[in-house]
């Protein structure tokens, strides 16, 4: 006979199979991984490292995993809640004369079941609202990524340009050293005065001190590109150059293509979507709280008493279902429906407002990414034309022609044609990350080269 006891143990048994089955298991993250002083990173090793070191998208990870067991939690509504119970009791009875009785002990197991069998869409609306906040989670993780992707590049392409600026300063720094050695074999010849020298040491000073002004920046955006990676911001992280010759090229997709692309893609925008979509579930949900519902009960239990030596059991069960009709709660389940409204129209708008800033996005990138494209040729026409004049005003101030005030004006100008040839540069590449972070996909640019 299959006594109760019996069927206590095997569900017993069968509950722990089931949720040690089910547990979880958590993967060790691990250390960092440990940069390599010695090896030219290319963007995509970088970004690479980045994925697996930056806090930022392992705290994406866990948001998805605390999303996956609110998924499993709404689903628990859709299985039954058994509960087992032991109960032990002592009891003596003394009359008035002080006499006692014999001790009683009674030995009470039991297992009741819960079960909704029916509601009007509570329990399906707090699941679709789970299914649907993980999704929003998984989305909010792509672009997570995608942000993290982006903070890379960019700090990548300003190392990469205050790399360059810096050798551009100590290009000018020799200019102004010959100029200064001019200046003294001109006044030696007694074709120019002490006067020269002077202003070409100041000129020297002051190339010396937009060096050093470099310098420290580039130290600076070091640090920011090794903690973007995942390292302490002491790590030096040494960069493949980035190409010389750019094949600046604007994306074969017009701006309109690029607007519907955002709109398709963005993960940021479809977050908000899923968030949407939400919050008209967890409206379904609360709506069906102040429906009636259907419930099916179910107890066993055993109640053994032993008084005196003598053993004596009894067994009982029942079953029943319970038909519930909420009648009032003070209001509270209208103002819960009004309060689950108000969140749909707030996450409505809230999209449809970032639709907008996503589209501005996309138009500022687009826009950016054409003034970068047309400055790299004008800045290269510029430093041909300031090379040149500089060439031409040493000569001439090499003879006595030319003042020297002529000879630092070119070579001012030189400086600032070099800068401003790093900086176009630094927008293409910068404009180029923009735009493909913008409309909801990060391609990997073509112009810088792969190996040192």
């Amino acid at each position: 006979m299959f006594s109760f006891n019996t069927f206590a143990r095997c569900f017993l048994a069968t509950l722990l199979c089931v949720l040690l089955g089910n547990a979880p298991v958590l993967a060790n993250s691990g250390e960092p991984s440990t940069p390599q002083t010695d090896h030219a990173y290319t963007l995509m090793q970088l970004t690479d490292l980045t994925l697996s070191n930056n806090p930022q998208t392992q705290l994406a990870w866990a948001e998805i995993r605390s999303s996956q067991a609110g998924v499993e939690l709404a689903r628990a509504g859709y299985w039954p809640l058994i509960t087992a119970n032991y109960n032990i009791t002592r009891s003596r009875t003394v009359n008035f004369s002080g006499a006692s009785n014999n001790a009683q002990t009674r030995y009470s197991p039991s297992i009741s079941l819960s079960y909704l069998l029916w509601d009007f869409g509570s329990r399906s609306g707090n699941l679709d609202a789970a299914k649907f906040a993980l999704t929003a989670a998984e989305l909010s993780n792509s672009q997570t990524i995608q942000d993290v992707i982006l903070s890379v590049e960019q700090d990548y392409y300003q190392v990469l340009g205050l790399q360059s600026l810096v050798q551009a300063d100590e290009e000018s720094v020799k200019d102004s050293e010959t100029s200064l050695d001019a200046a003294r074999q001109n006044q030696k010849a007694g074709l120019a005065t002490v006067g020269d020298v002077y202003l070409a040491e100041a000129a020297l000073a002051g190339a010396q001190l937009s060096l050093q002004q470099s310098q420290g920046q580039l130290a600076v955006a070091r640090g920011g590109l090794a903690v973007a990676v995942g390292f302490s911001a002491d790590t030096r992280l040494e960069l493949a150059p980035w190409n010389q010759k750019i094949n600046a090229q604007m994306p074969s997709a017009n701006i309109s293509t690029l607007l519907a692309q955002a709109r398709a893609a963005r993960p940021e925008l479809l977050a908000s979507k899923a968030s949407e979509q939400k919050a008209i579930a967890t409206l379904e949900a609360t709506q069906g709280t102040g429906l009636p519902s259907l419930t099916l009960d179910a107890s066993a239990g055993q109640t053994r008493t032993v008084s005196g030596g003598v053993s004596q059991a009894a067994d009982n069960y029942s079953a029943g279902l319970t038909l519930s009709i909420p009648l009032f709660a003070g209001f509270g389940d209208q103002a819960a429906s009004r309060q689950a409204r108000a969140a749909v129209d707030i996450s409505q708008q809230t999209t449809a407002e970032l639709v907008q800033s996503v589209e501005l996005e996309v138009w500022q990138a687009y826009q950016n990414l054409y003034t970068a494209k047309v400055s790299l040729a004008t800045t290269d026409a510029q430093m041909k034309s300031a090379q040149q004049a500089l060439d031409v005003a040493m000569a001439r101030y090499h003879i006595g022609l030319d003042p020297i005030l002529t000879l630092l004006a070119a070579q001012s100008t030189l400086a600032s044609a070099r800068a401003q040839q790093v900086q176009s540069r630094l927008n293409w590449f910068t404009a180029q990350a923009a735009l493909g972070h913008a409309v909801g996909g990060l391609n990997a640019p073509t112009d810088i080269t792969e190996s040192p």
